[in-house]
């Protein structure tokens, strides 16, 4: 009988690989955040661009790192179903 399943060990490093990314990502996003509003540039193009890289990361990076998290999640959570399984058996 061929194998199915996966292997909980190699499923929990990728898992963690995948909430390292998110972090990584968060950490490059908080420095390019800070460099923007350290830019000595006052007016309304400035306000504008400020509130358009908020928007950016509190929307779309924000979604990105909260995905990465829950498939981080999701595949610690079938790690541990298979060595449930296999447990079992």
């Amino acid at each position: 009988m061929a194998f199915k399943g996966m292997n909980p060990e190699q499923g929990r490093e990728v898992a963690s690989a995948i909430g390292e990314a998110g972090q990584q990502i968060l950490e490059v996003i908080d420095q390019a955040s800070s460099l923007v509003n350290s830019v000595e540039w006052v007016g309304p193009d400035y306000d504008a661009y400020r509130e358009d890289w908020n928007g950016f990361v509190g929307g779309p990076v924000n979604s990105l790192i909260e995905v990465l998290q829950t498939k981080s999640d999701q595949l610690n959570q079938h790690a541990e179903e298979q060595d449930s399984t296999s447990n079992q058996g």
